[in-house]
């Protein structure tokens, strides 16, 4: 079967793999020439790539690579020996040595999660004092100098993003490598044998940062960060190209099958890259907190004391019987045999307490159970979720007001034993359908029975930002080793750049960093790529509104959740999250059963979710003040500068993802639509006035959507 995966489909808009006219292939520059000759006599291979000149749609030129012929799945493109790469472990093992160990609070994992990019780039600064007499001069003169990513971009720049989050972002994480700069700074200042003053200069430091943070490897078999020759001059898509690492028998990770045959459907979606080149890789958009969490108290709401109400029971029967035995004492003070009276009333005291005793005991047990099922959610449920919170508050107020008639004497024991066991049945159903969506449908894998609530407390952001103090007044301990247990040999032979892909001769040949979002790309890089199918949008809802119990207002303000919810808008598979927060907004636990939240059981609920996740989508994407065709004319004006460019892209694609989603949708709307008014499935599912030329590529997208569907029909029937 043809595939017409999102992938595909952007690969042929864009004509990747194709000859492009409009590269310029000038002769090599002398240094980057230079560098390629040092490469060869080291036993280095450059094979069918060259240096070219390309262009953007407004022509701003950028530097890559061409292909020199047609390329074909397994060819090595470069070849290069372990002795070339750089490693953060060759620059530790250096003369710069006593100065990592004198500093592990900057230098060393124990204390900072970018120990490697300080130890390289201290490294890298050393040897570039060293001039054309250093090992690495040829790698360090071929570091661009005008290159930098959003980091470093002025306030200007940022606002054209129109993503204040974003720039945000990169505002603290300058304040933050500032700092760390200046640490540096602060450190080899100790160290005037091994460092001149004027190199290492906040210019310098950010230069070389910047190079090391946009061309070094990592993952994929590599143990440290490693700056790879040459390899830096492929520019980033989403191409199925990849490193491998060859051994001294001439074995490598991946084998002529693989490279040359593509993932049959079962085993890989189309929409993913064939070779995982992402794996370990720096940085993540969690990183990029935009959390704004509640504050205040709640008190419309408050939590059953058990205890409070045991001691207040026990003191109102103490208070009721006194006074019962006060009246019978008198009433008996003037009968005669009074003496075993006052017996049979003390007996009647002891029966009533063993009494109370024993419903007190029955109370706190039917409290437990309630106690219990609440437990079973904090224990194994992540209440920041993106949606469990309308679950949540369901079930608790269930468990609250069952409580409460219990206790009221509306309901038995037995029937409020029955209510919990009945609500403890529905959160384990819950758990299991919450565990595989993450796993299966969301691709997120949680282990089970891990406390996922307190993880999530925990991973609060830290909004401090450190000192130069702040940093080496860390405390130390001399004796220890910090580096103990850091470092393995790589045992490896060479480095290969290794493609399953096509090339065309003339066209550019790039190479997967990884499955990096637009917003990554400019935090990280500096630029972003139009129709990127790994790029995502987030949407951010303010849920509060939506709450429809006491319970979850409470618990939201109890434990200081977060005011919105942030759903990640994708173009390879549809919101799948925002349909089931949307599910549960006009679930009822008495109504529905738990698989209609996971799974399209019910209809009339799958239809109100979907439009309710319309009208979401369509109020947020009606903030843009762009418009997608005037954004897409404004990419050939060549008046724009690089940063004006990218930013320009950033917020087109934005645009263009939040409509496909919209789309795809309403597509989803008019074929439950159709079935409940007894369309056959396969007329259902036809093309749609919102598929525009994308029919076959939605089909695929949401292929998973309508196979349950189907599935659900033909069990239903």
């Amino acid at each position: 079967m043809k595939r017409h995966s999102i992938g595909k489909k952007f690969t042929k808009i864009k004509g990747l793999n194709k000859t492009d006219p409009n590269a310029i292939v000038p002769e090599t520059p002398k240094l980057i020439e230079d560098f390629i000759q040092s490469l060869n006599s080291q036993g280095a291979v450059i094979n069918k790539v060259k240096y070219a000149i390309f262009l953007t749609k407004n022509g701003l030129k950028y530097p890559g690579l061409i292909a020199t012929e047609k390329i074909v799945p397994n060819d090595n493109l470069v070849i290069l020996p372990r002795e070339t790469l750089l490693t953060t472990r060759q620059a530790f093992e250096s003369p710069l040595k006593p100065m990592f160990l004198e500093f592990p609070q900057f230098f060393s994992p124990k204390f900072m999660p970018s120990w490697q990019y300080h130890i390289i780039l201290s490294f890298l600064l050393y040897e570039y004092q060293k001039g054309a007499e250093s090992k690495w001069h040829l790698l360090i003169n071929n570091f661009p100098k005008d290159i930098d990513y959003a980091v470093f971009w002025k306030s200007e720049d940022l606002e054209l993003l129109q993503d204040k989050k974003m720039a945000k972002h990169a505002i603290q994480k300058n304040r933050y490598l500032i700092t760390t700069f200046q640490t540096l700074q602060y450190i080899t200042s100790k160290f005037p044998d091994l460092f001149k003053p004027e190199v290492v200069t906040l210019e310098n430091i950010i230069w070389i940062y910047t190079s090391i943070v946009t061309r070094c490897f990592g993952g994929q078999g590599l143990k440290y960060v490693t700056m790879v020759p040459f390899c830096e001059l492929f520019n980033h898509e989403s191409a199925d190209v990849c490193y491998d690492l060859q051994q001294n028998d001439g074995r490598t990770k991946y084998n002529y099958e693989f490279m040359t045959q593509k993932l049959v459907k079962d085993q890989k979606d189309d929409d993913e890259l064939s070779i995982q080149s992402f794996d370990n890789s720096q940085g993540s958009e969690d990183e990029i907190s935009d959390s704004e969490f509640t504050t205040g108290e709640y008190n419309d709401y408050q939590e059953f004391d058990f205890d409070e109400f045991h001691e207040m029971a026990i003191k109102n029967f103490t208070n009721n019987l006194n006074q019962m035995l006060e009246i019978l004492t008198l009433q008996n003070q003037v009968q005669e045999n009074m003496s075993q009276k006052m017996k049979v009333i003390q007996e009647f005291s002891i029966r009533m307490r063993k009494e109370l005793n024993i419903k007190l005991n029955i109370q706190r047990d039917i409290f437990q159970l309630a106690i219990d099922c609440k437990s079973m959610l904090f224990q194994h449920l992540d209440f920041g979720d993106n949606f469990s919170i309308f679950f949540i508050g369901q079930i608790f107020n269930i468990l609250d007001n069952s409580l409460k008639e219990y206790f009221e004497e509306q309901i038995s024991s037995f029937k409020a034993r029955e209510i919990f066991a009945r609500m403890e049945q529905i959160c384990s159903s819950y758990l299991d359908n919450w565990y595989a969506f993450n796993n299966v449908v969301k691709k997120s894998p949680i282990q089970q029975k891990v406390n996922t609530f307190s993880q999530k407390l925990g991973q609060r952001p830290i909004k401090v930002l450190p000192t130069v103090e702040s940093i080496l007044k860390q405390p130390v301990d001399r004796s220890a080793n910090y580096y103990q247990n850091v470092w393995e040999n790589e045992n490896f032979k060479n480095l290969l750049m290794r493609t399953r892909d096509y090339f065309e001769k003339g066209s550019q040949v790039y190479f997967c960093y990884s499955q990096l979002s637009n917003r990554m790309m400019i935090l990280k890089y500096g630029m972003a790529l139009e129709y990127n199918k790994f790029n995502s949008s987030f949407l951010r809802v303010e849920y509060l509104k939506y709450l429809q119990t006491k319970e979850a207002q409470w618990i939201v303000h109890r434990f200081k959740l977060d005011k919105f919810k942030r759903f990640k808008l994708k173009f390879i598979k549809p919101p799948y999250e925002l349909i089931i927060f949307c599910k549960l907004v006009y679930w009822d636990i008495n109504i529905h059963s738990v698989d209609t939240i996971f799974k399209i059981q019910n209809l009339k609920l799958e239809i109100k979710a979907l439009n309710l996740a319309l009208e979401i989508l369509v109020e947020e994407n009606s903030k843009f003040t762009d418009k997608i065709e005037v954004l897409e004319k404004q990419l050939y004006d060549k008046s724009l500068g690089y940063h004006e460019y990218f930013a320009l892209i950033y917020r087109l694609e934005r645009l263009r993802i939040f409509s496909y989603n919209i789309n795809l949708i309403n597509i989803m709307i008019i074929v439950i639509d159709k079935i409940i008014n007894r369309v056959p499935f396969e007329q259902a599912i036809e093309k749609t006035q919102f598929d525009f030329d994308y029919y076959l590529t939605n089909r695929y997208t949401l292929k998973r959507y309508f196979d349950e569907l189907k599935c659900s029909l033909y069990e239903s029937s």
